[in-house]
C-alpha cells in the first residue's frame, strides 16, 4: 500500500518535469533561428521551428507541441517582418497550424500509449501480488480446515477416555487423588484444544463474499495474463465463446480469477508436450439463473482413480502438487452459491465448469 501511495504522489511532479522540460527544449530550438537572420536573412523562417515541434511533441506529447508551434509562428513573423517582408496571412498561418497539429497529435498518441502500457503493466502487477496473496491465504485456510477436520475426532475420544480415567481413579483410595489432579488438567487442556480447532475452522470456512457486477469476459483476460506469460503462451491456441447474456455475473473479482488461474494453469501444465495444444474458454447461461463458465484442454485427461477424490484437499495428479489448488477452487465457487466439476471430452483432455449466479436474473429475483 505504501509503494502505490508513493508512486502516485511521484507522479504529478513527473509530469510537470516532462512537460517543462519537453516545452523548454522545443521552444530553444525554435528561438534559435533568431541568431541565424544575419546568415539567412528571410530564408526559410520555420527552419528550426519544425524540429522544435517535432522533438517536443516526442518528449512531451500533444500540448508542449501546440506551444512550440506556436513559438516557431512568432519566431517566423518577427523573421519576416526585420528583413522588410510582410508576414504570414491567415492562409499560411493555418497551413503551418495544421502541420504542427498533426505533430501534437502524432505525439499525444504516443504519449498516451506508453501512459495506458504502464498503467496495464501496473495494474497487472497489483493484480499477480494479490492474486499470490489471495493463494496463500487460502492454502493456509484450507490446509487449517482439513486439519481441524481430521484432529477433532481423535481430540474428542481422547476427553471421553480422560474422562473415563478420571471415574476409574475416583473410585480408589486417596492415593490417587493427585492422579485425578493431573487428568483434569490433561482434560482441560485437551477440551481447550478442540475449542482453538473449532475457532480456527469456523474462521477458515465462514465464507465471506465480497460480490460485485463482474464480467466473466474480462475476469478470465486478466487471470489468462497471470496464468499464461509470454512464454506459457507459445505454441498454445487461445479460443474464447463467452455468450453475452451470460457475461455479467455476482462475484468476487480476486477470489473468482483465483478459480480462473488456478484452472488455466492446471490446463497449460496438462497440455505441455502433447501435439495439439488447444485451450478453450467461454461462459454460456443455463436456466436456472446461474452461468457456467469452462476451461477445456487437450491434455491426456484424468485419471480413474483421482477424478472422484479430484476436489479433496491433498489429492493431485501432478508430481510435487500441494493438492489444493482445486479444493481451493471448489471452497470459492461454492461460497458463491455455485458448484464446480470436470468432465472428459470426446476428443481427448478435460473440461472443468463452475457456475456463477447471472447479475441480470439476481437483480430479478
Amino acid at each position: 500500500m505504501k509503494r502505490s501511495l508513493s508512486i502516485g504522489a511521484a507522479g504529478p511532479g513527473r509530469q510537470a518535469w516532462v512537460f517543462l522540460s519537453s516545452t523548454g527544449c522545443g521552444t530553444l530550438i525554435a528561438l534559435l533561428r533568431l541568431p541565424l537572420q544575419d546568415a539567412l536573412h528571410a530564408n526559410a523562417p520555420f527552419l528550426l521551428a519544425w524540429p522544435g515541434a517535432l522533438l517536443a511533441a516526442f518528449l512531451g506529447g500533444f500540448w508542449p507541441a501546440i506551444i512550440v508551434t506556436a513559438v516557431g509562428a512568432w519566431v517566423a513573423q518577427v523573421v519576416l517582418t526585420t528583413n522588410g517582408l510582410p508576414p504570414l496571412g491567415p492562409g499560411g498561418l493555418l497551413i503551418y497550424s495544421l502541420f504542427g497539429l498533426v505533430f501534437a497529435i502524432a505525439g499525444g498518441l504516443r504519449k498516451r500509449g506508453i501512459r495506458r502500457a504502464a498503467d496495464d503493466a501496473r495494474r497487472l502487477g497489483e493484480m499477480r501480488a494479490q492474486l499470490e496473496n489471495v493463494t496463500r491465504l487460502n492454502a493456509m485456510g484450507e490446509m487449517a480446515a482439513a486439519l481441524a477436520h481430521e484432529l477433532n475426532q481423535p481430540l474428542t475420544a481422547m476427553s471421553n477416555y480422560v474422562g473415563i480415567a478420571q471415574r476409574l481413579a475416583a473410585r480408589g483410595d486417596t492415593s490417587n487423588g493427585e492422579v485425578g489432579e493431573m487428568l483434569d488438567k490433561i482434560s482441560g487442556q485437551v477440551v481447550r484444544a478442540g475449542e482453538i480447532i473449532a475457532r480456527v475452522r469456523g474462521y477458515v470456512t465462514r465464507g465471506e463474499v465480497s460480490a460485485r457486477v463482474e464480467a466473466v469476459s474480462t475476469m478470465f483476460e486478466e487471470a489468462a495474463a497471470v496464468a499464461m506469460p509470454g512464454s506459457a503462451r507459445v505454441g498454445v491456441l487461445l479460443r474464447a465463446e463467452f455468450d453475452p447474456l451470460a457475461d455479467q455475473v455476482l462475484a468476487d473479482r480476486i477470489q473468482v480469477q483465483q478459480v480462473m488461474v488456478n484452472l488455466l494453469r492446471n490446463a497449460v501444465e496438462a497440455m505441455a508436450g502433447r501435439p495439439r495444444r488447444e485451450l478453450r474458454i467461454g461462459c454460456r447461461p443455463r436456466p436456472d439463473g446461474f452461468a457456467q463458465a469452462y476451461v477445456a484442454d487437450t491434455g491426456p485427461g484424468l485419471d480413474a482413480d483421482i477424478a472422484e477424490r479430484l476436489f479433496q484437499p491433498f489429492v493431485t495428479g501432478k508430481a510435487g502438487g500441494m493438492g489444493v489448488g482445486l479444493a481451493i477452487s471448489r471452497n470459492i465457487v461454492e461460497s458463491h452459491g455455485g458448484a464446480i466439476w470436470a468432465e472428459a471430452n470426446a476428443e481427448g483432455g478435460t473440461t472443468f465448469h463452475f457456475t456463477l449466479r447471472r447479475a441480470q436474473q439476481a437483480r430479478l429475483s
